[in-house]
């Protein structure tokens, strides 16, 4: 008797767990570097290894503070990829809480299969913009290339850069497949919502 009835909430069961998991990879994805420095020496007193994140560029990956934000960036292109890469998580993040919520409440007794398929989907697409955005930041050369300059001895950059300039300089960082993780995870969750 008890197995026919998780039988129908099986789907539901999974994008519970799933979605709960998406929640957690955005929300930690969100605020850590997306690019890395790579193999740039740090001197005695200076900076670590500059790491790139969504909201900016710190010097010092170990601090809270930016040195650098995207608003004060002279390419318009790049930075408004970085401003709807930040828009972008705060939604997704919003609406993977909300799936997740939704689901939970599904086993309560309130059923919205329909608006939870809905909510899933829009999960799918919301978290793809802003890995698609700093995907966009790493490859294209907006504005004619970045003017920014990495100091090759401690590794400090003096602006937020994109295109050439952040491949040469920087790896993708644990933040950036945390985002990619999350989005493949959703689509695999609503793929099996639809099918259990």
């Amino acid at each position: 008797m008890g197995f026919e009835t998780l039988r129908d909430c099986m789907g539901v069961a999974q994008n519970t767990l799933c979605s709960c998991i998406v929640f957690v990879l955005l929300i930690t994805s969100a605020p850590i570097s997306q690019f890395r420095g790579k193999g740039i020496g740090s001197g005695t007193g200076a900076s670590k290894l500059t790491c790139v994140t969504v909201w900016g560029v710190k010097n010092d990956c170990n601090t809270n503070d930016y040195d650098h934000r995207p608003a004060g960036m002279a390419c318009g292109r790049a930075k408004q990829l970085f401003q709807a890469s930040e828009a972008f998580y705060i939604i997704s993040v919003i609406v993977a809480l909300l799936a997740t919520i939704m689901s939970s409440v599904f086993f309560m007794g309130i059923r919205m299969r329909v608006m939870l398929y809905v909510v899933a989907a829009a999960e799918v697409v919301f978290a793809l913009i802003p890995w698609a955005c700093m995907t966009a930041i790493w490859y294209s050369n907006y504005c004619g290339g970045s003017g920014v300059t990495i100091d090759p001895t401690i590794g400090k950059a003096d602006g937020v850069p994109f295109g050439k300039v952040l491949r040469d300089s920087f790896v993708t960082s644990a933040g950036y497949g945390l985002t990619v993780a999350a989005w493949c995870i959703q689509v695999i969750t609503l793929v099996l919502l639809f099918v259990l």
